[in-house]
């Protein structure tokens, strides 16, 4: 009876120290993989430094690259601004009002085509926009005074008289390039539309005719 419990008493003594060296083995082994997570999250966040750091000189080496070419560019507009001024200085009053002319630009187009000097056009689509569009020049070499004289005269959108009235007008706006658009939708075969131009716009768009005609095919 004794051994006998000599002998549970000693196999108890054994699983509560193999117990022990298990828990430890499993608390070293958990600290040594925390250990390495942490090193390799430091090997990434080493890796993502070295890359923004890339990042950064190759915008750094861009940003000197246009700040370059902003420089030379400027100096070019200096250098044909004054061209431009001795080129003009012994324009008179009517030169100067034609070359202003010529610096405003109009366009007028259906569904995105110029109409052609006969003023007659013919499209497929039952949707039809009727765009004009004004541009000027990114830079102005006239004084201020002179360079608006070239404009169309009023507001250019009033040089159009349409004889129905459009589905839907917009107006698109731009630092050098504005326009307004008239749109007819569900456009039957066979349908015309017909508008009127100005004898100013006529001649700034070097058409042939005022009354312009769009017909559905």
């Amino acid at each position: 009876m004794r051994k006998k419990r000599t002998l549970l008493l000693t196999t108890f003594s054994i699983i509560l120290l193999l117990s022990g060296c298990i828990n430890k083995t499993v608390e070293n082994s958990g600290k040594l993989d925390e250990k390495n997570d942490m090193k390799q999250l430091i090997e990434e966040q080493e890796i993502q430094i070295k890359e923004l750091e890339k990042k950064n000189e190759e915008l750094q080496d861009t940003l000197s690259s246009i700040k370059t070419d902003l420089n030379y560019t400027k100096e070019e507009a200096d250098y044909y601004n004054q061209l431009i001024d001795e080129l003009i200085s012994d324009y008179s009053e009517a030169q100067l009002e034609d070359l202003a002319k010529k610096l405003w630009d109009y366009e007028l187009e259906v569904n995105g085509l110029a109409v052609p000097k006969n003023g007659i056009v013919e499209v497929q689509k039952n949707i039809i926009e009727i765009s004009l569009i004004q541009s000027q020049p990114a830079y102005v070499v006239l004084s201020d005074d002179i360079f608006i004289r070239g404009k169309i005269s009023d507001n250019y959108n009033d040089h159009l008289k349409f004889n129905s009235n459009p589905s839907e007008t917009y107006y698109t706006d731009g630092t050098v390039v504005t326009g307004v658009h008239h749109k007819f939708v569900n456009v039957e075969k066979g349908a015309t539309i017909s508008f009127s131009i100005t004898e100013e716009l006529k001649k700034r768009l070097g058409l042939d005719i005022s009354e312009i005609t769009i017909k559905k095919n």
